[in-house]
C-alpha cells in the first residue's frame, strides 16, 4: 500500500512554515524524493544537497528537514488515522 499525499497540500505547508518560496520549496520536495528521508545517512546527504542547492546555512537546512519530515509525518500518521478520508 502506498500513501500518497498531496504534492500540492505538501509544498503549500512547507513554503509557510520554512519561509520558502515556491521554486525553493519544489527543489526541497524532489531532494526529498530522491531519498529515502528516514534514514540517518540520507538526512546527512539531504542536509548536504539543501545547503549546497539553496546556497543556505547547514542549520536552516536542519530546520527545512526537520519541518519537511513533520509534514510528512503528519499526513502519514492521519493518513493511518482515517483511510478513507478525503478519497475521490
Amino acid at each position: 500500500m502506498v500513501i500518497a499525499m498531496n504534492k500540492k497540500a505538501f509544498l503549500n505547508g512547507l513554503s509557510c512554515q520554512a519561509d520558502l518560496n515556491e521554486s525553493e520549496a519544489i527543489l526541497v520536495n524532489d531532494i526529498l524524493e530522491k531519498n529515502f528521508f528516514i534514514s540517518k545517512k540520507n538526512k546527512d546527504k539531504i542536509i548536504s544537497e539543501l545547503v549546497i542547492k539553496l546556497d543556505i546555512s547547514q542549520d536552516r537546512a536542519i530546520v527545512i528537514y526537520g519541518i519537511s519530515k513533520n509534514i510528512i509525518s503528519n499526513e502519514i500518521r492521519d493518513k493511518l488515522k482515517h483511510p478513507f478520508k478525503n478519497q475521490d
